[in-house]
């Protein structure tokens, strides 16, 4: 049932120039004493129609406006933002990536936008144009259609679209932006451009065994990266033997022609080289074999990986692909082979001991085994975080659990939903995020020399519905650590500086003030279709349990990790969170890294009510030690359209000057993968030609004949060369690599 748009409320506050804050009390951020903002309602419960619509115009340091409240003068640094460029009536989760950056110095906001380019998006349009067909069966072949993966064509593979989590990987002074269907792309920092590959196609295993131009690749969109020092794997070893720090997948989930595999990856950022190791169950010696692996984190000693709620159905993906409109036809396929996702969140434990690089590891196919450990507990989940320290081999995870959220679904139009209502066509795409359960944060204790796991659940029902992304102030990696000692390097080295004594922060966070930073989807019936409920029915029981009529709404919080307490805000009717991210005070080491800013996008549909500048999409800022008084400063702009998001990090300032990709003399970046060689058509051509005949090696070739002619027809090699000669490779022009520092061999 729709709500009633409630009466107006009071004029916002804003700060008069006589009537500024006090002083913040010592280290303290210096927004803690700016009050908090009164925000009017949306018009309805859930999910607005802002939130699928988002403008692909590329913006550079566009102003972002105060539109109430304060800019806290400690806010600097950057912003990173992925996400889908979201539009009704397509599946959100596999739009083409769009990038942001909120800049910030104090002073002023600023943002900048652009879309991730890969090669396979430079082919869509020429190929969905008809430049590779020869009449109506090659270009119904060659078409590149939404999935709710990726777009897909039959004959030539799964579009690459990172659009899900940008990563800063310290080591290689690359800045990643990854996705669950592809390869992580680098991207300039300062212009947002993709401009490589983290490993070219030969060094990762496609999920499915077919010679596809762009091979469907399955990877974990949150990579980890162990804060140490880079080093060799022992002190006699050759330079090219570097002790694993940067992990990703490489995996395939069973499908109907395919048993899966999950192999767990390093990339050495010496010599720029993917290694595989196959994972085998510790107790069966089986293959290990995961529906999804959104998320992993590092330890000290461990590797752990999060079989997620994300479980991909090839079925369902393949009629999409090859039966574009018929809309019943692909609801009765999704109904009838859907499964549903574990109830438990299921962790897999591997040694970092056991990860060697060697020859065998570089190859994708064939490469070593090694035993990962399997752990239960608590409810299905996307995402975690890992503790870097595990004293007496215990490891320390806190986990969103929502066991029955599936992203493998979307809403179509005229969708039976569990309230009794049709989706309506602005809900066309959006994923089926909110689970039909309350979830709960679950605190982990993983104690490795005992093999067994001890849990702690907490629940709040004003936070704990919808569990979806978080951001940290110190439990993932050392992420934010490693960024910030990068930041203060480059600091004290300026002649400008004024902390000449050099001193750091302490970097061990109190335990009573160690805490993770979440948002909440809330529940609303209007985005839960009725086949999703009884698909999870099984688990959640009978609907009688759901507020199916009040819902609850959307929701930013803080959660204490030692005390399991709640510290949140709950957003007005008609408002919508993505992407919070903790920002530390610049004021850093007066005031303790782990206390700042929550900077965080929302959406909601324009009203009367809404303030001038803003197009219902607003930047909003929280006090982190205060999150419950709600934002303090509200930014927007009349350009800031970008709908949903998904993940973010933080840099602090003036990083961006040193990363690859923002090179002021030109030459290349230190690593860079020659696109062209990447996709070569004529090595293409042998491969399609040669796949069918390899998988029947004692049949005469000669019967392969009509393949390799139905191939070459198909295919149409002569104006596919042309597409990637006129339409991919100018974008990727051929960059003359550094010298890493010192010459060669080893780097920082």
């Amino acid at each position: 049932m729709h709500e009633a748009i409630k009466p107006p409320l009071p004029p916002l506050p804003h700060a008069a120039g006589d009537d500024e804050p006090a002083p913040a009390p010592p280290h303290m951020p210096d927004g803690t004493t700016y009050p908090g903002l009164v925000v009017h309602p949306g018009l309805r419960p859930g999910m607005p129609r802002n939130a699928m619509t988002s403008d692909r115009t590329p913006y550079s340091k566009e102003p972002l406006k105060v539109l109430a409240g304060k800019l806290p003068p400690d806010l600097h640094g950057h912003v990173f933002v992925a996400g889908p460029s979201v539009h009704a009536g397509s599946p959100a989760l596999a739009s083409d990536g769009l990038v942001l950056r909120l800049d910030f110095d104090g002073a002023d906001a600023t943002f900048s936008s652009a879309i991730m380019e890969t090669p396979s998006y430079y082919a869509r349009e020429p190929v969905n144009a008809g430049a590779t067909s020869r009449g109506p069966i090659t270009r119904y072949l060659n078409e590149f259609r939404e999935t709710t993966l990726s777009d897909v064509s039959i004959s030539l593979g799964a579009q690459e679209a990172p659009n899900t989590a940008p990563f800063l990987v310290e080591g290689e002074n690359m800045l990643l932006v990854t996705t669950d269907a592809g390869r992580p792309w680098a991207i300039h920092p300062m212009t947002l451009k993709a401009y490589t590959p983290l490993g070219y196609l030969r060094e990762w295993k496609p999920a499915i065994p077919t010679p596809w131009a762009f091979p469907l690749l399955q990877s974990t969109a949150h990579p980890a990266f162990a804060p140490e020092v880079a080093e060799p794997i022992s002190p006699r070893e050759t330079e090219s033997q570097q002790k694993p720090r940067l992990f990703f997948t490489n995996h395939a989930p069973k499908w109907p022609l395919g048993e899966g595999w999950t192999h767990l990856s390093s990339w050495d950022t010496w010599e720029n080289r993917l290694h595989h190791w196959a994972l085998m169950d510790a107790a069966t010696g089986n293959p290990v074999v995961a529906q999804s692996l959104h998320q992993i984190a590092v330890t000290r000693d461990y590797v752990v990986l999060l079989d997620s709620n994300f479980p991909i159905n090839f079925w369902t993906i393949a009629v999409q692909a090859a039966l574009p409109g018929m809309t019943r036809v692909q609801r009765l396929v999704d109904r009838f082979t859907s499964e549903r996702a574990y109830p438990q969140a299921v962790f897999w434990v591997v040694k970092r001991s056991d990860l060697r690089p060697s020859p065998g590891t570089l190859s994708r196919d064939d490469p070593p085994r090694i035993p990962a450990h399997r752990f239960q507990s608590g409810g299905g989940g996307l995402h975690f975080a890992a503790r870097y320290e595990n004293p007496d081999d215990v490891i320390t995870l806190v986990a969103g659990h929502s066991p029955s959220e599936d992203l493998s679904h979307t809403i179509k139009e005229g969708d039976l939903l569990i309230n009794g209502r049709r989706a309506e066509a602005y809900q066309e795409g959006m994923p089926t995020a909110v689970p039909v359960t309350r979830s709960s944060l679950g605190v982990h204790r993983i104690d490795m020399r005992n093999r067994r796991i001890e849990s702690r659940l907490h629940s709040h029902d004003n936070f704990t519905w919808g569990l979806t992304v978080f951001s940290n102030a110190g439990l993932v990696n050392g992420e934010l650590e490693t960024n910030l000692r990068l930041y203060l390097r480059q600091k004290w080295r300026s002649p400008t500086s004024d902390n000449s004594d050099g001193a750091e922060p302490n970097w061990v966070i109190p335990d009573d003030e160690l805490a993770i930073y979440f948002n909440s989807d809330g529940f609303a019936a209007d985005m839960v279709p009725e086949y999703v409920y009884q698909l999870y029915k099984p688990i959640v029981g009978d609907k009688s349990g759901l507020p199916i009529q009040e819902g609850r709404a959307a929701s930013f919080f803080k959660f204490y990790v030692k005390s399991g307490r709640f510290d949140g805000y709950v957003l007005p009717t008609g408002w919508f969170g993505f992407a919070p991210q903790f920002v530390p005070s610049i004021k850093l080491p007066k005031v303790p890294y782990w206390k700042g800013y929550v900077v965080a996008l929302v959406v909601s549909d324009p009203t009367p009510d809404l303030l001038a500048d803003s197009t219902g999409d607003e930047v909003w800022i929280f006090d982190s030690e205060n999150m419950s008084k709600g934002p303090i400063c509200r930014l927007g702009s009349k350009y800031f359209d970008v709908g949903m998001t998904l993940h973010t990090t933080f840099l602090p300032p003036g990083l961006g000057e040193i990363l690859d990709g923002h090179v002021p003399d030109n030459a290349g970046p230190q690593y860079c993968v020659d696109v062209r060689e990447d996709y070569n058509v004529d090595a293409m051509e042998k491969t399609y030609a040669e796949w069918l005949p390899g998988l029947f090696p004692r049949v005469p070739r000669v019967l392969f004949t009509p393949w390799r002619l139905g191939v070459r027809w198909a295919l149409n090699f002569p104006k596919l060369r042309k597409v990637f000669e006129e339409d991919v490779f100018p974008n990727f022009p051929r960059q003359r690599p550094r010298s890493p520092p010192g010459g060669g061999g080893k780097k920082d």
